[in-house]
């Protein structure tokens, strides 16, 4: 190891020391009775005249805590305690016990922002910037919270970022933007109240294995909230999916342009949905007859296609999402999962290639 490193490991360490010092150090309670906090439970929600169960609840913790590293661990903490039931630490995609969560080795090692009012945490990891995981773990949670509350109380919302087609979403709510606290410019806060509510699905193991259990209730709430907003343009009825503008490393198609240039001439039209604004896309989904596309959140949108759609996704035959197949049971799709071989290389954590011989026998 090199001086240099080793001047660096001892500055982080005494980094980390000195907001121990100044912010005390994070413990678990073994007994969450003697901690301040009040919990709602939340069983039922309803949606378009019908009923769902539910298993969810919501905290109220006066003078608490937030901390989120932005990527694996969000630490919801009470007189330097940490409440299990709403923390969260997904470690290389699988959801650990509390005593994983970085504040227990770390602390809360950044400065504090405090806030006077009441603030509800939407944040969850690294996954709120996704567009899946914002709709289906951040989203929803507006939805638990409304079966008792009125989003009109809250002061402030603690999100995962600020992009404009989350202040768009999150306009929908009638939240304003003078409301969003972003976690990427303020990675610790403390409010005269914190209100957080569980993961409205993922509660225990890998996020790909979990995913089955995407709960109906959360399909159908979207589909009722949104799709009425559908903004209509001229749009394909035998639709592509680019994915090329992803910034994530896995599922691109190598021969992209291969297969957009086939389809083309096959009476299809390529779309990437970075492209277009929310209700576009809303109503680029609803009005596909056919889709073909690789995995990827962009196929979230399929909440608001109809059924009868027929949907083709592109796979690495090793990645374990059922989410399409999953939507699809729910929405009535004719739906079709093309297993492809990854390719893995330096630049990519798994992109896939289909020959346009078996996309001839996909189309016919």
């Amino acid at each position: 190891m090199t001086i240099r490193k080793i001047l660096q490991k001892i500055f982080k360490k005494s980094f980390h020391l000195i907001f121990k010092v100044f912010y005390g150090k994070i413990n678990i309670s073994r007994d969450l009775k003697t901690i301040n906090f009040k919990k709602i439970e939340v069983r039922s929600v309803k949606i378009d005249k019908k009923k769902f169960n539910l298993n969810n609840n919501i905290y109220m913790i006066p003078e608490g805590r937030v901390f989120t590293d932005l990527n694996e661990h969000v630490a919801i903490i009470k007189d330097n305690f940490i409440i299990p039931e709403i923390s969260f630490q997904q470690i290389k995609n699988e959801l650990k016990n509390v005593e994983y969560n970085r504040v227990i080795r770390k602390g809360t090692n950044r400065f504090q922002k405090k806030i006077d009012g009441r603030v509800l945490s939407l944040v969850q990891g690294g996954s709120g910037n996704n567009y899946f995981h914002f709709l289906f773990d951040i989203v929803t949670k507006l939805k638990i919270y409304e079966e008792h509350f009125s989003l009109s109380d809250i002061d402030y919302f603690y999100v995962p970022g600020i992009n404009s087609w989350q202040k768009q979403i999150l306009s929908l709510f009638e939240i304003n933007e003078k409301k969003l606290i972003d976690s990427n410019k303020y990675r610790h806060i403390k409010a005269r109240e914190i209100i957080a509510i569980d993961h409205p699905w993922y509660k225990s193991g890998y996020i790909q294995k979990e995913i089955k259990n995407l709960p109906e209730w959360s399909i159908f709430f979207l589909r009722e909230k949104f799709l009425d907003l559908r903004k209509k343009f001229k749009a394909s009825k035998k639709i592509f999916i680019d994915r090329t503008d992803s910034v994530y490393k896995h599922c691109k198609l190598i021969n992209n342009q291969e297969v957009i240039e086939y389809l083309e001439k096959k009476g299809f039209k390529s779309y990437q949905t970075s492209k277009l604004d929310f209700y576009e896309q809303i109503y680029l989904f609803e009005n596909a007859d056919i889709i073909i596309s690789p995995h990827g959140a962009a196929l979230t949108n399929i909440i608001f296609s109809k059924p009868g759609m027929k949907l083709f996704e592109l796979i690495p035959k090793n990645h374990g999402s059922v989410k399409c197949e999953r939507i699809s049971s729910f929405l009535k799709f004719n739906y079709t999962r093309i297993n492809l071989d990854p390719i893995i290389n330096d630049n990519n954590e798994g992109d896939i290639k289909i020959e346009l011989d078996q996309l001839e026998k996909i189309i016919q």
